[in-house]
């Protein structure tokens, strides 16, 4: 069975972006006619009027209403985690920010109206669930890397730190380094040498970010940037570190924890990221310095932790979605 699909979503170089590009990638091996359309272009559907899926990861225009050829199947994959998607539409909420910016609203149509809901958490898949229509299916599989791109290589030198840490999380509020700042101070006045690097902390929110990093200490031991890595960078910060600490909310694991692992690198979350090596609490930040102390100085033995899964597998996960519903 020959089917087309059109992917729409943001483009930028957010996550969400990444996965929807490489599901097309994979798509497209596996003999399926897969497109990644920008949302935000009317002239997109152009080619993909014909299309017998359309999958929503951003939004999809309404243009595709008024053009699609072949009746409109939708599949909404919910890629925000439940209560970053409630709290960011109360936020923008609270200043008039409406319509677009209004994610809950969204989630809710897509709930009730599009005819297969997917994401790719099990604790996601629950709380989505719980907020269905009785016999709606909420599909659940893993998040799949390109393994062609992610994985172990040689590195380009070492990062400075006996131990060096290296994060680069998205600095929303959900997996922002503020906790691992607050502690950080904690963590290497007893261990001297270990050095933190933390990347992609935006320019507009260096007014907050520096100041909190010169008062309590912790710049003293980090380098910091609000450099965006190239993915092949990104890729040998992985492998010349001793170790990636991504710390999102509820133990989540989110596509840069992911291919951290994927790369062969030793992995620090909170509790609940099966994928990591090491987990520490979440919550007090003096607790979570202690934790991640004992990590850095080997007292605490790895977790025997799952293997990321290859994006293959997720783009026939999808395939079977698809099928149902055509």
């Amino acid at each position: 069975m020959s089917i087309k699909v059109a992917h729409w979503v943001m483009h930028n170089t957010s996550g969400m972006f990444r996965v929807a590009e490489q599901l097309v990638k994979a798509e497209c091996l596996l003999g399926m006619e897969s497109y990644l359309c920008d949302f935000a272009k009317d002239s997109e559907i152009n080619q993909v009027a014909d299309a017998d899926v359309h999958v929503c990861h951003t939004h999809i225009p309404d243009i595709v209403r008024i053009r699609a050829t072949k009746p409109l199947r939708t599949v909404w994959i919910a890629h925000g985690t439940p209560e970053h998607v409630f709290t960011g539409s109360v936020i923008k909420g609270l200043e008039g920010k409406y319509n677009p910016s209004d994610s809950w609203q969204l989630a809710q149509y897509w709930m009730q109206h599009a005819d297969a809901l997917v994401t790719f958490w099990p604790r996601h898949q629950k709380i989505w669930k719980s907020l269905c229509d009785k016999n709606t299916v909420v599909d659940c599989f893993p998040m799949g890397l390109d393994k062609e791109m992610w994985h172990p290589v040689a590195s380009l030198g070492k990062y400075m730190g006996t131990p060096s840490l290296f994060t680069a999380e998205n600095c929303d509020y959900s997996k922002w380094p503020l906790d691992l700042f607050l502690a950080w101070p904690w963590v290497w006045e007893h261990m001297p040498s270990a050095h933190l690097h933390a990347v992609a902390l935006p320019q507009d929110q260096h007014r907050w970010w520096y100041p909190l990093l010169n008062r309590n200490g912790a710049g003293f031991k980090t380098v910091s940037s609000g450099m965006l890595f190239a993915p092949e960078n990104l890729r040998n910060a992985f492998v010349s570190t001793d170790y990636f600490i991504g710390l999102v909310r509820y133990g989540d694991a989110n596509k840069l924890s992911l291919e951290a692992n994927a790369c062969g690198a030793k992995t620090i979350s909170y509790a609940g990221n099966e994928y990591s090596d090491f987990w520490v609490p979440e919550g007090d930040q003096r607790e979570l310095a202690k934790g991640l102390a004992a990590i850095l100085k080997g007292e605490v033995e790895p977790r025997k932790k799952r293997v990321v899964e290859d994006v293959a597998d997720t783009a026939r996960a999808m395939q079977k979605v698809y099928e149902r519903i055509v």
